[in-house]
């Protein structure tokens, strides 16, 4: 089966969406950072996030955020902000997750 010229455009153009797609920034990029402060270090659960940015809290969100609770999904930690958790694999090697 030989191909033809439309369909070497179609795979063209698909190539070409899907690169394109793949190249879109992420939440996490576009989004505002956690930002590195000892009131965010500690943080690893998002309902932790909510003491402070529920609608009661010291610093609500603003009304126009999603009323999603998976706040790590769409907001990356700062630069230097981290949580590093040592544990040992399968093999007894001691490994450090950070993130």
């Amino acid at each position: 089966m030989r191909l033809r010229k439309i369909d070497w455009i179609f795979v063209v153009f698909a190539l070409a969406v899907v690169i394109g797609v793949s190249m879109l920034p992420t939440p996490k990029q576009q989004n505002p950072k956690i930002p590195d402060n000892s009131d965010h270090r500690l943080i690893v659960v998002e309902k932790d996030c909510l003491v402070c940015h529920q609608a009661q809290g010291t610093r609500p969100v603003p009304s126009r955020h999603p009323k999603r609770q998976d706040c790590f999904r769409c907001h990356a930690r700062g630069a230097e902000s981290h949580v590093s958790i040592l544990h040992e694999d399968a093999h007894g090697v001691r490994k450090e997750d950070r993130w």
